[in-house]
């Protein structure tokens, strides 16, 4: 299952209260204060790893707290700092405060983290002359997360075009297959090794972009954003009519869904494939194409293969560019 949207409760740890104590043995003629200080409540952090994908943990488990602070003791003796609560979520992975949607962090980055709840401060212990205090508060707050995609290319085309098959064809991805609209109903990523090159890139299947998508029709609006972060924009066309639609008429519609969605999508490079090339209809339909669309395309057949090794390996060298 994929999630990409999440809300929280988050509280840092309190810190310790501070000790009020007083040493006194035989011969003093005054008592001595000698409380120490109360230990600083843990901080909850944000970290991203790269081995968790989704935010579907946080349907299951909303709550999380740092350790409160150990209070001060006699003698001096301070109390120990609460343990930070770690919370791992996926690179690419949004932080806003929920109540008013300003933005904490974008955690893009492998290892990267954030300090969203601070700890309490501990309290004053009574030495020194000052009176014990009690330890701060920690940071309590509900935050949203929203997980948009880190790859390099963004896989853009209609239902049943194609996608999940050249996923599953040019990587070990696994993505469902079958004919009919939304099959795929989350993005999918795939690592593909370019055949010659022998370096890798990482492919996302976006899902549910059909006409009017930017508006929200279909699965558009949930998953176009995913396309924010991709270096490189490959149009999958299916060659072949699908469904009795017009492969230069799908084409337009693409360009005009990512250019209403967002204007500065328009200037990634891109690259344009003609798939189901090894259907008979499919070649005709090229030549039409051909002469309504001066860019350069490239057939691909994920059955027959025809294509695939050509085609990652010109999304690499338009990657490595970058």
């Amino acid at each position: 299952m994929f999630i990409d949207r999440a809300k929280i409760y988050i509280k840092a740890g309190n810190g310790g209260k501070g000790c009020e104590s007083f040493y006194h043995k035989r011969g003093m003629r005054y008592r001595r204060r000698d409380g120490g200080h109360g230990g600083h409540g843990g901080n909850v952090i944000m970290r991203t790893d790269a081995n968790v994908h989704t935010l579907l943990d946080f349907r299951y488990r909303q709550h999380f707290k740092g350790e409160s602070g150990k209070h001060g003791s006699s003698n001096l003796k301070r109390g120990s700092d609460g343990e930070d609560r770690i919370i791992l979520v996926p690179p690419g992975t949004i932080i806003r405060d929920y109540q008013n949607g300003l933005l904490v962090r974008d955690l893009s980055k492998e290892n990267e983290q954030v300090i969203v709840a601070k700890g309490g401060a501990g309290g004053n212990g009574n030495q020194g002359g000052r009176p014990a205090t009690e330890g701060s508060p920690g940071q309590e707050k509900i935050i949203s997360l929203e997980l948009k995609l880190i790859a390099d290319v963004g896989l853009i085309g209609y239902p049943n075009a194609g996608k999940s098959s050249f996923v599953n064809t040019v990587s070990e991805s696994k993505s469902k297959v079958a004919q009919f609209p939304f099959t795929t109903i989350r993005p999918v990523l795939g690592v593909v090794k370019s055949s010659q090159l022998h370096e890798r890139f990482v492919v996302a299947d976006i899902p549910g972009i059909i006409k009017d998508a930017h508006k929200g029709k279909g699965l558009g609006l949930e998953f176009l954003r995913h396309i924010e972060r991709t270096k490189l924009l490959l149009f999958l066309i299916d060659m072949s009519g699908t469904d009795g639609r017009q492969p230069v008429e799908d084409y337009l519609n693409l360009l005009n869904e990512i250019e209403s969605y967002d204007r500065q999508l328009m200037k990634r490079p891109r690259v344009l494939v003609a798939n189901k090339m090894d259907l008979p209809v499919s070649k005709d339909n090229l030549l039409d194409f051909k002469a309504q669309i001066k860019e350069g395309i490239y057939p691909s057949s994920c059955v027959s293969g025809e294509g695939i090794e050509k085609i990652t390996d010109v999304l690499y060298k338009k990657l490595s560019k970058e």
